[in-house]
């Protein structure tokens, strides 16, 4: 049966009204789109910035401040819409993106811009697990930052037979020289037991487990050298040992610069503050410490 011509008036009306609709669903779509790309930008500046100024952290909030601000900057994010604020302990900086973008769409139902405000927070503290340590067992000594230390004795000065050297995965000078030229390769922890590598190891055995270390290091001071640089050694901080091949404790770890290998086995390095990746920890700090995202 043939239609009207209202039935067919009725139509034309209903799908132009359906258009407007589908239209006008698109148009927002889009709108939204766009905010979401502007809140991720936001989110990602905000991160970025966080982790950076939690690298210095707790030893310098004001230039982790400055570092976190200017890296939202290098994200795309201008100066005045970035704020930064350490707190009364030190170990937790946040940042805070602002930005916002006009509607092209929504501002035909009376919204004309979108206003985002992202937060980001990062916290440092004590490393609980490192992987690539040097096999080096340091003694606490209340270490100060820039101040250089020995870290394994040379001939004469070692106590109760051992020197430093740590046996991580074996025993032996071979060993002891890769783990010292590579890292040893699984993760220690606090608290867990490792044994160490008696006699005074000194000559092909130090030197060339530590050589390109050293040779990394050239033209920085340890104010410069980034933390990635092969010259900088995770170490762990344990108990003193007993006499001989013993198992000691680890109690935390510790980075160095490293400085200098003599010809009797000394080993000597510049104490580092440093906040690596890592798995994060209670307990007392040692000088290297891990960060994470909490916001």
């Amino acid at each position: 049966m043939p239609r009207l011509p209202a039935e067919r008036g009725q139509a034309t009306v209903l799908f132009a009204l359906a258009a407007v609709a589908v239209l006008s669903v698109a148009s927002l779509s889009l709108d939204a789109g766009r905010a979401y790309v502007k809140t991720q930008q936001l989110k990602t500046a905000a991160d970025a910035a966080a982790l950076a100024g939690g690298q210095l952290l707790p030893q310098d909030p004001a230039d982790a401040m400055s570092t976190a601000i200017a890296t939202a900057v290098a994200n795309g994010v201008p100066a005045e819409d970035v704020q930064a604020q350490v707190n009364q302990s030190g170990n937790v900086i946040t940042v805070t993106t602002d930005g916002g973008i006009p509607y092209y769409f929504a501002s035909l139902f009376g919204v004309d811009r979108g206003s985002f405000q992202l937060t980001s927070a990062v916290e440092v503290g004590p490393i609980s697990q490192v992987t690539g340590a040097v096999p080096l067992g340091v003694i606490w000594n209340d270490f100060s930052y820039g101040h250089a230390y020995l870290l394994k004795d040379g001939g004469g000065s070692g106590s109760d037979g051992n020197y430093g050297p740590l046996a991580l995965g074996g025993t032996g000078g071979s060993n002891l020289s890769q783990n010292l030229q590579n890292g040893y390769q699984t993760a220690l922890q606090v608290g867990e037991d490792v044994v160490t590598e008696p006699g005074n190891k000194f000559g092909p055995t130090i030197q060339s487990g530590l050589s390109a270390r050293l040779a990394a290091g050239d033209g920085y001071t340890y104010a410069t050298v980034p933390l990635y640089s092969p010259a900088v050694v995770d170490v762990p901080i344990i108990a003193p040992p007993a006499n001989g091949r013993t198992d000691t404790t680890i109690l935390g770890f510790a980075a160095f610069f490293l400085q200098s290998v003599d010809s009797q086995g000394d080993v000597w390095g510049v104490f580092l503050n440093a906040v690596e990746s890592g798995e994060f920890g209670g307990g007392e700090s040692y000088g290297l410490q891990a960060e994470r995202l909490i916001q």
